[in-house]
């Protein structure tokens, strides 16, 4: 069950050499915290996992700010297009971390076998360039220590 703080510790992962871990980061409408998120642990954990990002209600676009502001950082999602939830395998994350603003646990399916975790950060859309570089800072900063944890998680297995 989440407790809601974005606590990775305790992580079970999938041991070094099988396969990467999994991970699935979910917004509202798969524009831009998601994206966003996907994009990060596509550059930063490349060799750990492999990401996916959806929206409970995508709406068909990655917003062109959220465009703007990975570029800045030299990441580029402008091939990743908002999607739903059906258009990715759920079933085979590891990991899915909601950044809805919902309780992952009142979201997902109570059977999921893998690990919730919710992240609570502002969605910028309609808002300045300004909203948006916080934004997508703090998701940057999450992704890195979510990916640290995995990291963590996967050496510890391996000794």
């Amino acid at each position: 069950m989440p407790d809601g703080s974005g606590n990775t510790k305790g992580i079970s992962m999938t041991p070094p050499g099988s396969r990467k871990t999994k991970v699935l980061f979910v917004c509202i409408g798969n524009m831009c915290r998601s994206p966003m998120a996907e994009g990060f642990a596509r550059d930063k954990g490349a060799d750990v996992v492999e990401s996916y990002s959806a929206g409970l209600h995508p709406t068909g676009v990655v917003s062109e700010d959220a465009i703007l502001m990975m570029e800045e950082h030299g990441v580029d999602i402008t091939r990743q297009r908002s999607k739903g939830l059906e258009e990715v395998p759920f079933d085979d994350m590891d990991i899915v971390v909601s950044i809805t603003g919902i309780p992952a646990a009142e979201v997902f399916p109570s059977d999921f076998k893998g690990k919730l975790i919710d992240w609570k950060i502002d969605d910028p859309i309609g808002s300045p360039l300004s909203v948006f570089r916080r934004v997508r800072d703090e998701i940057e900063e999450h992704v890195k220590n979510l990916l640290e944890e995995i990291r963590k998680a996967n050496f510890s297995s391996k000794t």
